[in-house]
């Protein structure tokens, strides 16, 4: 074959490769089932993402050191039925990380203004660990907003996070700051295929942010962990406990006397389950949640 003709036909044939080398080379395109927002809770402004329709909206709060990812597993199926709003608490991933107290009151404070402004009807606030201990701060706070609460594996009765949080001074709460900040890549702030965000918001990372070591150390030093203890007593509204039996953080034989201690709980134990069953187990806590809201009470 004459070298003019091999040449022409290359020219043919050479737009499409390149065509095709920059197409396989581009990040892949993908529509977020969520979009993120940034929402104020009175002083400081959190990464929320809401879904579903219906007159009760279940408000999910996590847990110490996470995000509100964690409720990746169980979020779209409780979307199904309910309006649901999940947000970064204040400090932690997306969510702005002031110089401010934290507190439990303080944080409270914000939950209540986050509560006000943005939530609408009926509430039924599910919160894990030290989200739980918010969670019962809050149904105490707004007794005429919250009607229902899930626990997870609550903080804020005898123990508070293993025993990490009950003994804390400036220097231990920095080290454990730096620590939080060093592992947050098994715990991503992050996933766009599931939350989409802006390009600036998207690139943030908790591992180059010192406000973010700040925050948690802040937190360690000022929040009560153990804040509720008889407060629980207090909350009247009906409350589910999910509880793993095998959690190495907040220990399962807590569940039993907390149990007691509330005046209308129903307690949920998972024989398998560990500190975070809503990601171990999520169809489990999915349909149970599901089931308590429908009809919350203080039947067993």
């Amino acid at each position: 074959m004459p070298a003019t003709v091999r040449f022409s036909r290359w020219w043919l044939v050479a737009p499409a490769l390149v065509a095709m080398v920059v197409l396989l080379d581009r990040p892949r395109q993908t529509t977020a089932l969520h979009r993120a927002e940034w929402l104020a809770a009175a002083d400081v402004r959190v990464r929320t993402v809401r879904a579903g329709t219906g007159d009760t909206t279940l408000f999910l709060l996590h847990g110490f050191g996470e995000s509100l990812l964690t409720w990746r597993s169980v979020f779209d199926r409780l979307a199904q039925r309910y309006r649901v709003v999940a947000i970064d608490l204040p400090g932690f991933a997306g969510s702005e990380k002031p110089e401010a107290s934290y507190s439990l009151e303080a944080m409270t404070v914000r939950l209540v203004s986050f509560l006000d402004r943005w939530i609408d009807g009926p509430t039924i606030v599910v919160g894990h660990s030290m989200g739980g201990e918010l969670a019962a701060a809050l149904a105490l706070a707004r007794p005429e907003r919250v009607k229902a609460a899930v626990l997870i594996a609550p903080a804020g009765w005898t123990v508070g996070l293993g025993g990490i949080a009950d003994t804390m001074y400036p220097t231990k709460a920095q080290a454990i700051g730096w620590y939080l900040s060093s592992r947050a890549f098994l715990l991503p702030e992050h996933d766009l295929e599931w939350m989409g965000e802006p390009d600036s918001a998207a690139r943030y990372t908790l591992m180059g942010d010192p406000a973010y070591r700040h925050a948690t150390a802040r937190m360690l030093q000022e929040f009560d962990f153990r804040g509720m203890r008889d407060r629980f007593g207090e909350v009247q509204q009906p409350v589910l406990l999910i509880w793993g039996e095998l959690d190495p953080v907040i220990p399962f034989a807590v569940a039993d006397s907390l149990a007691t201690r509330l005046p209308c709980s129903r307690l949920l134990s998972l024989p398998t389950g560990l500190h975070r069953p809503q990601l171990e187990l999520p169809d489990t806590v999915a349909a149970e949640v599901l089931r308590f809201s429908g009809d919350p009470s203080c039947q067993h």
